[in-house]
């Protein structure tokens, strides 16, 4: 990458009025910013439906959009909803992933009934090239979602066994009886895609790139799992006989058991890596940029036992990441990735990002624990890596150095900066911005000196994470000139 800088922050986080961030006018808002700050990068967490509590990586599938990201105000404006079928306009809060749910929900049937008696042969004929370009996706995951709805959101190996096995009469008879709401759910997904593909392209035409997750699991209730059962370790009894998770580490002293199931790798490797092939294909053509999630997975993974309350009991098995990149590299030509290398590393995963020339990342927060050598210190980088201040899975720079991070850590960290608690957070992106590493990208949080309260996720905790949003009228004109001048003075402008 050239010398660059940008800025994390979450669709969700965007201050829109409809109660939750969506696609719409305080996304291009944002963009603009960015432009004026002199910000070349914006990077996103997974665009992917999220859990019902709001955690983007766990999705219902690795290739659907979030629907709830669905801009009301561009429904409107591209006559695709009446003006006065808009929700009510509200105060910017905290997500109620519930209640958007419902709305956004309402909102594309609504829209949908509209399309259907007021659509223009143009719209109806994008409408079309859309369902044929994601054919390969599109008809399974609207089907599974059309049969959650049905079956009261009940997981998909708790429906009757005909339908959580997939026998082909069952299906048929099913796509029959639910074909209005397949179609819903099939233009939901043309809603989001053309709303965001209308974005990135605003947003690359301002100068800005895109950076965007890829998680390196994928949930047991996914339309991936139900549809390819055969790819995980899965038992006759639909269960996992093995989970994901990661042993004891800095984030969480029982280790962390996320509980997807264990892909089944020789199965896999059968195919020729088809399913990772094409969600690699897929998000290429959403960001220009993908974060690895998870990196180490990509050389060894940490099998969790299914009956396994904690992730302390497992063990480490070996990945084939050489064979898997070296097919995707065969097909794709190019790589445009960051490895998330944060936690338990060994020296092998090391080598396999090295050898695919991939920068890794450094996390400012963690540079204080009074270790010389460690990699998080500025005056040790590596020129290919991307700097942050911290991630969405830490705390703000704030609430991280007043209150929540260790005292001898805090203390360091002070000393380092020369910053008062008040000063940190902006110290710390000046630290960030003027080392050597080729990428420098602060959370929006720190960016605007927030506390705990702007926290997006605590590790190990399933509760109060994902909620927080950004207030309107908080991109100003002296935050713009501030940010593109510190920008400038690190040879990043």
């Amino acid at each position: 990458m050239e010398r660059a800088s940008g800025i994390l922050l979450h669709i969700t986080s965007l201050p829109c009025p409809y109660g939750t961030g969506d696609f719409g006018p305080e996304a291009y808002r944002f963009v603009d910013f960015l432009q004026s700050a002199g910000q070349k990068i914006w990077q996103v967490l997974p665009l992917n439906n999220p859990d019902p509590l709001g955690s983007p990586y766990a999705s219902v599938s690795s290739a659907a959009l979030n629907t709830l990201l669905i801009s009301p105000d561009q429904l409107v404006s591209d006559g695709l909803l009446p003006k006065n079928a808009l929700p009510k306009p509200a105060p910017v809060q905290l997500v109620d992933y519930g209640m958007v749910k419902l709305q956004k929900t309402l909102l594309v049937q609504k829209s949908y009934s509209h399309f259907m008696g007021h659509a223009s042969q143009e719209q109806k004929k994008n409408f079309a090239a859309f369902q044929q370009a994601q054919d390969g996706w599109l008809p399974d995951f609207s089907l599974f979602m059309a049969l959650k709805d049905h079956h009261a959101s009940k997981p998909w190996h708790q429906w009757p066994q005909e339908l959580a096995n997939r026998q082909p009469e069952s299906l048929s008879k099913w796509a029959k009886k639910l074909a209005h709401e397949i179609a819903v759910h099939e233009y939901g997904q043309w809603l989001a895609f053309s709303q965001w593909e209308r974005l990135k392209r605003y947003t690359n035409e301002h100068g800005v790139v895109i950076i965007g997750d890829l998680p390196f699991f994928v949930g047991r209730d996914s339309v991936d799992v139900w549809t390819n059962k055969q790819l995980f370790l899965m038992g006759a009894d639909n269960k996992p006989t093995f989970v994901s998770g990661v042993p004891p580490d800095y984030f969480s002293k029982r280790g962390q058991r996320w509980g997807e199931p264990q892909y089944d790798w020789g199965a896999m490797q059968k195919t020729g890596f088809a399913w990772w092939i094409e969600r690699f294909q897929r998000l290429r053509q959403l960001y220009d940029i993908i974060r690895l999630d998870h990196f180490r997975g990509y050389h060894a993974l940490w099998y969790v036992p299914s009956g396994a309350k904690t992730a302390r009991i497992g063990e480490w098995r070996d990945v084939p990441g050489e064979k898997l990149f070296a097919t995707l590299l065969a097909q794709t030509k190019k790589l445009p990735c960051i490895a998330e290398d944060l936690g338990f590393m060994t020296d092998s995963a090391y080598a396999l990002r090295d050898s695919l020339k991939l920068p890794g990342m450094r996390i400012l927060l963690f540079a204080f624990s009074g270790y010389a050598d460690s990699p998080h210190l500025p005056e040790n980088f590596v020129t290919n890596c991307v700097c942050y201040t911290g991630s969405h899975d830490n705390d703000t720079a704030r609430s991280w150095v007043t209150k929540t991070g260790r005292a001898i850590e805090r203390h360091n960290a002070r000393v380092y900066t020369s910053a008062s608690n008040e000063e940190f957070a902006w110290k710390l992106i000046k630290a960030g911005m003027h080392s050597k590493a080729d990428t420098f990208i602060a959370p929006m949080q720190d960016v605007l000196n927030l506390g705990a309260e702007a926290r997006m996720n605590k590790p190990s905790t399933k509760r109060g994470n994902w909620l927080w949003r950004m207030q309107p009228n908080t991109l100003t004109q002296y935050l713009s000139d501030k940010l593109r001048k510190l920008t400038e003075s690190a040879g990043r402008g």
